[in-house]
């Protein structure tokens, strides 16, 4: 991290200290009834899970540990610097009856068109649910996402609307669903096997390409090529927006072509703006994989230095440039990476640029579609009273040296989590 360019931003606008208590005492502040189905809820922190910009950049929606999404419009004068920082607060909350699974911004989502301002939801044992993020119970569809035989819900873990906006994705277990986003209360169109079931493959044998597991992550390119990932650690490539048919598929641990990267599964996938390259993020893993998707369709260069070997599902954004694009992560030391021009370097490239912006792990760091501000949340299940690593910036009295390891000690005092939703001007 010596060569890493340490960056600095200014808060302009901030949750505060709303969101830095306990599920249960959230949910008495707001006297809302929380649904969260996790063990001893009341002594977990209602931290940001993830956070999406929608695409005009008016909006951000939030998925917190009490299983709710949570809308916030950025104010209009946002850039005023005498009314920063501005306090952030949600302009409308939807509650899930069951834990949240994954969810999905409409892509031609638009604040003044009412219409487009929509959200798609999964939840365990429910349908998928089209809503209005402006008011979420305005409900414009649900999906029937069952077993035919059993009517049992299948349970969607990861979603993703096709570019047109027409269609989305529900990736499940060894199966991607395509459904037709007019017709409501209809199940899929079509669904499409990414692994043979095991009956299946002692009669016809496996199939020649796909992916095992369950489908965690989705991710479609700007000419249409959609990238499914699995809790295998496998990724399959279908084109026509996921609708046709295999392209190629690849594992990310192959001991036999040389890749022996730690990790539990794949959490995010990002293509670059030119569509050749994909970056890959699991648990458990510390840095993220860059694979050349258009020519070797081998891992050409790994970004390293995210501070991500967690269980915890970090994202990432990918950011163009005049020059190119650039790769921002956040990292369980609260800071937020930079790396430039991932695929241009082989072999391990560490972080170009990096700053500290919280005190707890970073879930998302996303910019505005302008590129003009940066956008992160913070937050842990059971948040720590020291975090080890140095941060990227501040005094060295902040620090102190314990045998050469380098600890953050923070105060006493330090009672509350850092679960915040925060807008910076890089």
């Amino acid at each position: 991290m010596s060569s890493t360019d340490t960056l600095s931003a200014r808060c302009i606008a901030t949750t505060g200290d709303s969101f830095c208590k306990t599920i249960d005492e959230c949910a008495s502040a707001w006297s809302f009834r929380s649904h969260h189905r996790g063990r001893d809820a009341g002594d977990e922190s209602n931290f940001f899970q993830e956070a999406r910009f929608s695409g005009d950049g008016t909006t951000i929606v939030t998925h917190s540990a009490d299983q709710c999404l949570r809308t916030f419009v950025l104010p209009n004068d946002l850039l005023d610097e005498s009314k920063q920082p501005h306090a952030l607060g949600a302009h409308s909350t939807g509650s899930s009856p069951s834990n949240l699974q994954a969810y999905d911004l409409y892509p031609s989502f638009t604040l003044q068109d009412p219409s487009t301002t929509l959200v798609l939801s999964a939840s365990v044992d429910q349908p998928i649910t089209l809503r209005n993020v402006l008011d979420y119970s305005t409900v414009h569809a649900k999906y029937q996402h069952a077993h035919k035989t059993t009517e049992a819900y299948i349970r969607s873990n990861s979603l993703a609307f096709t570019r047109d906006g027409r269609h989305f994705i529900a990736g499940s277990k060894n199966a991607l669903s395509i459904f037709d986003c007019t017709r409501d209360t209809s199940g899929p169109s079509s669904v499409r096997l990414t692994s043979a079931s095991r009956k299946a493959q002692k009669l016809y044998g496996a199939m020649s390409m796909g992916c095992k597991g369950i489908v965690s992550a989705l991710s479609i390119s700007h000419d249409g090529i959609l990238a499914a990932g699995t809790t295998q650690r496998e990724i399959a490539l279908y084109g026509n927006d996921g609708r046709g048919e295999c392209v190629t598929a690849f594992a990310t641990a192959d001991p036999h072509a040389g890749r022996s990267e730690p990790g539990s599964g794949i959490t995010g996938l990002k293509w670059s703006p030119c569509a050749r390259y994909l970056m890959i993020a699991e648990r458990q893993c510390d840095s993220i994989q860059v694979y050349d998707v258009r020519k070797t369709m081998q891992r050409v260069s790994r970004l390293t230095g995210r501070k991500a070997d967690t269980t915890q599902k970090l994202g990432m954004d990918v950011v163009p440039t005049a020059n190119g694009y650039e790769i921002w992560a956040g990292g369980l030391d609260g800071s937020v990476r930079m790396w430039s021009n991932p695929g241009s370097k082989d072999g391990a490239h560490t972080p170009d640029a990096g700053m500290r912006l919280h005190d707890d792990p970073v879930t998302s760091a996303i910019w505005h579609p302008s590129a003009a501000v940066l956008a992160t949340c913070s937050g842990q299940r059971f948040p720590d009273t020291e975090v080890e690593d140095r941060p990227l910036s501040g005094s060295e009295s902040d620090s102190e040296s314990d045998g050469g390891k380098q600890v953050t000690l923070y105060p006493e005092q330090r009672s509350m989590p850092d679960n915040k939703l925060e807008i910076w001007l890089a």
